[in-house]
């Protein structure tokens, strides 16, 4: 009984390898594929705007490969590295996050009208508003740990958030740091905007060296960034949110609301004064136009009549009595002309005599 069981369980065995021995010359062909298959798979196509380097058995290996063909092991004996160094890449610096809302811009101007600017005089004046917000910003409290921000300085407190774009020069050293190369830079981000915080005011960060506090901060970080050899180029640092703490948020923005207004102000007297420069000089060369108007044509009356006067003073030089009869005919004809009745007497005749009574009452 046990031999037989024994043959019975020996057959599959046998069975398979009856069944290996006939496929041995097939699968030859079948490993065979397979094998150049895979190291065919150790050809690599590089894109465009990208570079690439190979870590082959673990080592990084210097030379850097562009666009193209790569030709190397199959993995795991060759991994490829791949850079995209065509483009900027991003990194989001948000560390010092906001806990309040954002203030607006201080250099804004609102072009008001008069009543409107009666009326934030007014409410302004009575400082509508600031109590509430500082009765709901009271109850919040800037946890050191869970919060974060940096000093400037003044001694104030400010929280933001920022966006660092860089691109990567040169991928042997920015591969040779590692893949903790972002925390680096977040960090050194960091730490050159706390030094370009700590030499300025609030006021100043907030409104006129913010373009400035960027600029340099990105500086600082290429400086530290080509020390360390980190293979990056810093294309700029941009500041998304600048605003001090929830805490003092509503002073804040008390200053910012008073600057616009006064910025509102000076904005429009100065349009009402171009405007009325403007009105003014218009009537004033209207003005000037009639005066040399009219003294150009009393120029031109006064030449005609000197002509006139030194033309008869010649003629009269020349034949006085014919002058003379001339003048008096022609004062005649005016004279007569402004009179509306007239009476003709007969030459050689007495002249009438014309007796007028005295009126009642007339006192001599």
């Amino acid at each position: 009984m046990k031999k037989s069981a024994l043959r019975q369980e020996g057959r599959p065995v046998e069975a398979l390898l009856i069944l290996l021995k006939h496929l041995t010359a097939h699968a030859r062909w079948v490993f065979a594929a397979l094998l150049g298959l895979y190291a065919v798979s150790g050809i690599r196509t590089i894109q465009p705007q990208e570079q690439a380097l190979l870590l082959r058995f673990g080592r990084l290996q210097p030379e850097i490969h562009g666009p193209g063909l790569l030709i190397g092991f199959p993995e795991p004996f060759d991994r490829v590295l791949r850079f995209e160094t065509g483009k900027d890449r991003g990194l989001p610096l948000d560390r010092w996050a906001l806990t309040g809302t954002k203030i607006g811009d201080p250099d804004k101007v609102i072009m008001l009208s008069n009543e409107e600017l009666i009326r934030q005089v007014k409410q302004t004046g009575n400082g509508s508003g600031t109590e509430a917000r500082h009765n709901d910003s009271a109850d919040a409290t800037l946890d050191p740990v869970r919060h974060g921000y940096t000093v400037t300085a003044d001694s104030n407190l400010i929280q933001g958030r920022f966006l660092l774009r860089y691109r990567i020069e040169s991928p042997f050293l920015y591969a040779s740091v590692g893949e903790g190369i972002d925390g680096l830079l977040e960090c050194l981000s960091f730490r050159a905007l706390t030094h370009q915080l700590s030499v300025r005011k609030i006021d100043a960060a907030l409104t006129s060296d913010r373009q400035d506090l960027a600029e340099s901060a990105a500086r600082s970080l290429q400086e530290e960034a080509t020390r360390l050899g980190l293979g990056i180029r810093v294309s700029g640092l941009d500041i998304r949110e600048l605003s001090p703490p929830s805490q003092v948020l509503a002073a804040f923005e008390d200053v910012v609301n008073a600057r616009q207004f006064a910025k509102t102000l000076y904005e429009n007297s100065r349009q009402q004064r171009v405007e009325t420069l403007a009105r003014s000089g218009g009537e004033a060369a209207a003005i000037r136009q009639r005066a040399e108007a009219w003294a150009a044509t009393k120029k031109v009356e006064a030449a005609g009549e000197a002509s006139s006067f030194l033309a008869l003073l010649e003629n009269h030089r020349l034949s006085p009595d014919l002058v003379d009869r001339r003048l008096l005919r022609e004062t005649l004809d005016t004279v007569m002309g402004q009179i509306q009745s007239r009476t003709l007497l007969p030459a050689g005749q007495a002249i009438p005599s014309l007796m007028i009574e005295p009126a009642p009452g007339f006192a001599r």
